[in-house]
């Protein structure tokens, strides 16, 4: 298991918690074996924590790093497809669940052995309806390495940002290759 803490000042603990429950609510209405799941939560003090599983060997940031080039492409390259396509499709197992990642890069995907698994849900934003899909205005909570024009700019976006997010991600994995 692995534990995500945040400590609850007073200036902003209603934001903060309101941001913790949608990120509950967020992982909570999807049950995959490629995003994480949550075992329990609690709070002690200003302390809030959530029990997540699985605990992770490394996030994909630094799995990537440590690639050094010994490792043989052809023992590299199965995995590596095999991950792209994980991706990819908890992707759509997402959006088609109404849930926009809003921030997706390789230090908010987490390593454990050859199962590979998305997790970071601060960012995320449900929708239910069509209308409620996309935003407009200042984007906060996203790493603009991995964000789409239409981000950046503050234009109206939807899950599509997602999707340039994940090629920029793609992209690092295949450079592995």
């Amino acid at each position: 298991y692995a534990r995500k803490s945040m400590f609850l000042r007073r200036s902003s603990e209603r934001q903060l918690r309101e941001m913790i429950e949608n990120e509950i609510a967020v992982i909570k209405s999807m049950r995959h074996p490629h995003i994480v799941s949550i075992y329990c939560t609690y709070q002690e003090k200003q302390q809030y924590s959530i029990v997540l599983e699985p605990l992770a060997q490394a996030d994909l940031e630094t799995w990537l790093d440590q690639q050094d080039g010994t490792t043989a492409t052809s023992k590299l390259s199965p995995l590596l497809e095999k991950w792209i396509l994980c991706l990819a499709t908890t992707l759509a197992f997402m959006h088609g669940h109404g849930v926009r990642h809003k921030d997706i890069k390789t230090k908010n995907i987490l390593v454990q052995g050859t199962r590979i698994v998305y997790s970071d849900f601060g960012s995320s934003r449900a929708f239910l309806e069509e209308n409620a899909a996309s935003t407009e205005g200042p984007a906060y909570g996203h790493t603009r390495m991995y964000s789409a024009p239409e981000v950046i700019a503050w234009e109206r976006r939807n899950t599509s940002a997602d999707v340039f997010s994940l090629g920029c991600v793609l992209t690092e994995i295949v450079n592995v290759l």
